[in-house]
């Protein structure tokens, strides 16, 4: 790449007027409030970035840098094209589209919507059965038409089920007729449409899907990161990653292990305290982990299949049933561990630097409670500044499970 390249492809890019460059440890957070987005800097780059800041041309900035060490043009010049290809794809080169940001969790949200639709409009029936559960600060009624329906919810959300007086929250009613020999369930939150199944094997992870997002979306969070959570009496792991990490197989085992379960896919992150509450929905494990998590808990081989809306089958195991310790108040978080199982590596828990951590932990960002400003980011990289982080690649999960005991020991 020569000079002249770089003046024609670069120099007409220019930074968000709103990006920010706040320290974390020995690099640099950028941060635009329009974009929304938090890019790990080392110290090189950022000092490129505060050049451009300050008015330079991408090719002057080449020159200056080339002229002073020992790297040539062509080096430089590389350096500052990967730095800005990378802000641009975060949204921080001005003329990108803003940001829009969830505030709520709202899974699957088009393709429920169009299901939603198909769906007759509620008529009120005499329930034959009625029950109540809670979750977080959220106590839902459901109302059942058909008895077979009761055990086949309660075999993914029962142990939530709660016998205290409770006002509720929310009510969900649970419709159903036979339909070519199955029975089709409708489901409708507080009278309005909220989804369909035709067979009874599909019916509850709908259910638990409902009770999760309204439970999650009633409570005064800031961050929802996807992470299985695990702790003891006084603070709490996080284990953030995206779906086939093995995050849940691992959040089982480490349960196996002793720690207190928070939740296997769910971390919120409270506001104010930046502590997070235990959300014990049930194990969640697909079929491709049934023989691995059935060493640890065989009972899982006991209880019912389901089939989700993403055609995967899985089975539930709730908390209780597999004798774990259910953690019962907010906890501080001590460690992010980000895993990845590879069959065919050895299992290495190795240091991460909480710059890479927090990009990371935004990317399993699933919901905000209120948009990203500087002063918001600011409290983020304060808090994350006080946690170990740390990846983890393992093949065995025996063994991933000493590495974390080791360091939380440690800690």
């Amino acid at each position: 790449m020569n000079e002249v390249l770089v003046r024609h492809d670069l120099d007409h890019m220019r930074l968000c007027a709103d990006l920010a460059l706040l320290p974390l440890d020995d690099e640099v957070i950028a941060f635009s409030e329009r974009s929304q987005c938090l890019v790990g800097l080392n110290s090189s780059a950022a000092f490129l970035v505060q050049q451009l800041q300050n008015g330079m041309a991408a090719s002057e900035l080449a020159n200056h840098v080339a002229a002073a060490g020992s790297v040539t043009i062509e080096e430089v010049s590389g350096w500052i094209a990967s730095m800005l290809q990378t802000l641009a794809t975060s949204g921080m080169i001005q003329g990108g589209p803003a940001t829009a940001v969830r505030t709520v969790l709202d899974e699957n949200e088009h393709n429920r919507s169009m299901r939603a639709a198909q769906m007759p409009r509620f008529v009120p029936f005499e329930p034959v059965a009625e029950k109540h559960y809670r979750l977080l600060n959220l106590c839902a009624r459901i109302r059942f038409a058909r008895l077979d329906q009761v055990p086949r919810v309660d075999s993914v959300i029962g142990h939530l089920e709660t016998r205290d007086e409770c006002s509720p929250s929310l009510t969900i009613d649970i419709d159903g007729k036979e339909v070519t020999g199955a029975i089709r369930s409708y489901v409708y939150a507080e009278g309005k449409a909220f989804n369909y199944v035709t067979g009874l094997h599909r019916l509850a992870p709908v259910v638990k899907g409902l009770i999760w997002e309204s439970a999650v979306n009633a409570h005064d969070f800031r961050f929802y990161f996807h992470a299985g959570v695990v702790g003891d009496d006084r603070s709490c792991i996080l284990l953030p990653a995206a779906a086939g990490s093995g995050k849940s197989s691992l959040t089982a085992a480490l349960t196996h292990r002793g720690f207190n379960y928070f939740s296997d896919e769910v971390a919120l992150v409270e506001n104010g305290t930046f502590q997070v509450p235990p959300v014990p929905l049930a194990f969640c494990i697909k079929n491709t982990g049934w023989s691995l998590i059935s060493r640890y808990f065989p009972q899982l081989l006991q209880v019912q299949a389901h089939e989700r809306m993403d055609a995967k089958i899985v089975r539930y195991l709730d908390p209780h049933r597999a004798g774990v310790a259910v953690a019962q108040i907010s906890a501080s978080v001590s460690h992010i561990v980000f895993p990845r199982y590879d069959g065919a590596a050895s299992t290495e828990l190795t240091p991460m630097p909480r710059a890479e951590a927090l990009r990371r932990m935004m990317a399993e960002c699933l919901a905000l409670r209120e948009r990203l400003t500087r002063e918001n980011v600011e409290d983020l990289i304060d808090w994350i500044s006080n946690i170990d982080c740390y990846k983890l690649v393992f093949s065995s999960l025996d063994e991933a499970c000493d590495r974390i005991d080791h360091v939380v020991a440690g800690h």
